[in-house]
């Protein structure tokens, strides 16, 4: 739904996480004291699970996405302490869980007071020796993968299980699919690091997530930069969201420093144009960039706003989506979804 925010450049973030109806994240770590990381990874990241809580609390973030390449990072003990910091947050998630039914099953999340549901699911395609945990979502490009997904996101209602009980002001909860969810939500982490174009196997499966399992949105993520957005069908695919906060060095080409807040509009429509009454209206993307592990947001007369628009207009414009010529009040730049 709309929300009005006062910006400025150079501020953080936080307030216009605050003021969304929803805030979802990915996050890209685990959460864990269990000291034995998995073996042979490049990197294995963990913050202390006493911090995880206020963090997300002082974002206002309401949910959290698990299904990546480093919450397994120390193993599936490290997993499941992630797991339940997250329930103890009383955030949403999906993508990971102590079973396998939790890590493929939708966090359920009312949007606003407007009491429309929200189901958000979580998938990642790699790292493929993640395969032999259950409570990990681990994806590939195959036809028994979309056959698996189809009947994972077009299954029967059932009651919905909340977050150890209790309901927070979000009305948040975990659940198997609905048909009776306003927005369906897809959030993807694939492909590989340093890529501008999304391979033909990640297009198909957006289209398919589409096409055949009601999605309306697709956040995918992985490849730490940018990438190009495409509307179709009336939905909104998001190849890449860019890194929003982290400690890589920055890739000259590639500016893995620039990132993004996603803001996606809804608005109430007819039931023929939108799944129970929804209906997309337009992203917003508010360039950020990464200053001492601090998100901060670009202004429009920031040089660095200004590749990220002219990236993210030519990346998407190859995707056959245009951008709009005007940006924001706020710095915005600006994608419509419904005419």
């Amino acid at each position: 739904m709309e929300t009005t925010n006062i910006l400025h450049r150079g501020a953080q973030p936080s307030p216009l996480l605050r003021t969304s109806d929803l805030t979802l994240i990915n996050l890209e770590t685990s959460a864990t004291t269990f000291p034995e990381p998995w073996p042979d990874k490049a990197f294995n990241y963990r913050m202390h699970p006493a911090n995880l809580a206020p963090i997300l609390q002082a974002a206002g973030v309401d949910y959290v996405g698990l299904a990546n390449n480093h919450t397994l990072d120390f193993g599936t003990e490290g997993l499941v302490e992630t797991v339940r910091c997250a329930k103890d947050a009383g955030v949403g998630f999906a993508g990971a869980g102590e079973t396998s039914s939790e890590a493929r099953r939708p966090a359920i999340l009312r949007l606003g007071g407007s009491g429309y549901k929200v189901e958000i699911y979580a998938a990642s395609d790699h790292p493929q020796e993640w395969n032999v945990v259950p409570g990990f979502h681990l994806i590939d490009y195959t036809p028994g993968t979309r056959e698996k997904l189809r009947a994972l996101l077009s299954g029967g209602a059932r009651e919905p299980v909340g977050v150890k009980g209790v309901e927070t002001d979000s009305d948040i909860h975990q659940s198997t699919a609905s048909t009776q969810s306003a927005l369906k939500i897809f959030s993807v982490h694939w492909g590989p690091n340093y890529s501008w174009h999304p391979a033909d196997k990640v297009r198909s499966l957006a289209h398919f997530l589409i096409d055949e399992c009601e999605v309306d949105i697709v956040q995918g993520h992985s490849s730490h930069h940018l990438q190009g957005v495409e509307i179709y069908h009336g939905k909104v695919i998001i190849y890449g969201c860019g890194d929003f906060v982290d400690d890589y060095a920055v890739h000259a080409d590639y500016r893995n420093d620039l990132g993004a807040v996603w803001r996606v509009l809804v608005r109430e429509g007819d039931m023929k144009r939108g799944r129970n009454g929804l209906v997309l209206d337009r992203l917003e993307i508010f360039p950020t960039r990464i200053e001492r592990f601090r998100a901060m947001l670009l202004g429009a007369g920031d040089r660095d706003h200004d590749w990220a628009r002219r990236k993210i207009e030519a990346l998407s414009l190859n995707l056959g989506t245009m951008v709009r010529n005007e940006i924001g009040k706020d710095g915005q730049i600006i994608i419509d979804v419904s005419k």
